[in-house]
């Protein structure tokens, strides 16, 4: 499963437990968990507006060490502008539903914890 900066983000900012523990069960169920690179960007850059670089770096060396990171590539960054144009979808969600596509082989999967978990 490909886990998106909305998972994280929830995880690390919300106060409820139930919806974090629910947030974790799904890595928990995950067979594999995956993160891409640009989601790692955007959480480093969400910490930092919020709170500074040491908990920035803190924040994503844990998903680095707990989820697989999948970097983008020339050919992913293609797919991915196909899919932005095609879907229009903004950059970072595209690129992270190109790598799904490429690297697992199945229709992606997206993380969303407002659907998921009826967040809203």
């Amino acid at each position: 499963m490909l886990f998106d900066t909305r998972y994280f983000w929830a995880i690390f900012s919300s106060r409820d437990e139930e919806t974090t523990s629910k947030l974790k069960s799904l890595f928990d169920r995950s067979k594999s968990a995956y993160v891409s690179s640009i989601t790692i960007y955007e959480v480093f850059k969400l910490t930092l507006a919020s709170e500074d670089k040491t908990a920035a770096k803190i924040r994503v060396n844990t998903i680095a060490n707990e989820y697989e990171v999948i970097d983008v590539d020339l050919e992913i960054a293609e797919e991915g502008a196909s899919i932005s144009h095609r879907l229009r979808i903004p950059m970072g969600h595209s690129l992270i539903m190109a790598k799904q596509l490429h690297t697992l082989r199945h229709r992606p999967t997206f993380y969303r914890s407002e659907e998921n978990l009826d967040l809203r």
